[in-house]
C-alpha cells in the first residue's frame, strides 16, 4: 500500500481539521506504515486505510477494543482480502478532529527512538521554512538521522533559524566557491553552539549544472538520535517568538 493522503476538495485547505489530517499523515509516514488517509465530507472526519504492522501489536487484534481502552472511539472494519504478511487491511472511519489527534498520539508514542528524532526534526525544520523528508539511515546496527543535501536557500534558513549573524551573510557571496566554503565553517560553528560538532561541508555546483542544482549545496554529516534531537530543540527554542515584555 503507498503512503497517500487524498482531500475533499481541490482548494487549499487552512483549517486546524486539515492541519490535524496532515500532522496524523507526516506521524504514519515517521512509523514506516503502509497507509491511505482521506479526508471525509465533514469537518474533521477521514477514513484510514492501513496495513497491520509488528511494531503496532494492537493492528493485529481486537483493533477496537484496544482504541476504546485509549480512549478513542472509531469504527474499524477489515479488508475481504488478506494481505501477504498476517491479517487483512484494516479501514478505521475517524468521526472528528478529536479521534484523529488521539490516533496520530497514540502512533507517535510508539516510534523509535530514530523515528521519533527524525520526526521532531523534521517539524522543528518545518517551522523555520524548510520543508523537507529527514530520513533514517541503518549502518551496521546504529540508526542515523540524514537531512540530506541542502541549497542554498535552505541553508542559510537553517542558519538563520539558529541565530547565525545576517552580518555574515551580507558579506558572502554564496554563488563563489570560497565565500560558500566559508559560510559552511559559519553554520558549523552555529550548530556547534547546540552542544554537538557534525561535520559540515560544502559541495560546489559548477556553472553548467547550476540550472539543475540551485548553486552550492551544503552537507551535513549523519546525527545521531540525540543530535538530532538537539537541533530540533535549538531551532524550535531559537526560532520562537519572545515573550512580550
Amino acid at each position: 500500500m503507498t503512503n497517500s493522503l487524498t482531500t475533499a476538495a481541490d482548494a487549499p485547505d487552512t483549517t486546524t481539521e486539515a492541519a490535524t489530517t496532515r500532522a496524523l499523515k507526516l506521524v504514519l509516514e515517521y512509523a514506516g506504515l503502509g497507509f491511505e488517509l482521506e479526508e471525509g465530507g465533514a469537518a474533521g472526519d477521514c477514513r484510514l486505510r492501513l496495513t497491520p504492522s509488528a511494531a503496532h501489536p494492537w493492528t493485529r487484534g481486537d483493533v477496537r477494543a484496544h482504541l476504546l481502552t485509549e480512549g478513542i472511539a472509531v469504527e474499524v472494519a477489515r479488508g475481504e482480502q488478506p494481505l501477504p504478511g498476517p491479517g487483512h487491511e484494516l479501514l478505521l472511519l475517524l468521526p472528528s478532529d478529536a479521534e484523529v489527534r488521539s490516533l496520530g498520539r497514540l502512533f507517535e508514542a510508539r516510534l523509535t527512538e530514530a523515528q521519533n528524532a527524525a520526526l521532531q526534526l523534521h517539524r522543528a525544520l518545518a517551522y523555520i521554512g524548510v520543508e523537507r523528508h529527514v530520513d533514517i539511515q541503518t549502518t551496521g546496527d546504529r540508526a542515523l538521522i540524514d537531512i540530506g543535501m541542502l541549497d542554498t536557500d535552505a541553508a542559510t534558513q537553517l542558519y538563520r533559524g539558529l541565530g547565525g549573524d545576517e552580518a555574515v551573510l551580507r558579506g558572502l557571496d554564496l554563488a563563489d566557491w570560497h565565500d560558500h566554503e566559508r559560510f559552511a565553517r559559519e553554520l558549523e560553528r552555529v550548530i556547534s553552539a547546540t552542544g554537538q560538532v557534525p561535520l559540515v561541508e560544502s559541495v560546489p555546483t559548477c556553472g553548467h549544472c547550476q540550472g539543475r542544482y540551485g548553486g552550492n549545496r551544503i552537507r551535513l554529516d549523519y546525527l545521531d538520535p540525540d543530535e538530532a534531537l538537539l537541533l530540533a530543540d535549538a531551532l524550535l527554542r531559537v526560532a520562537a517568538p519572545a515573550d512580550p515584555a
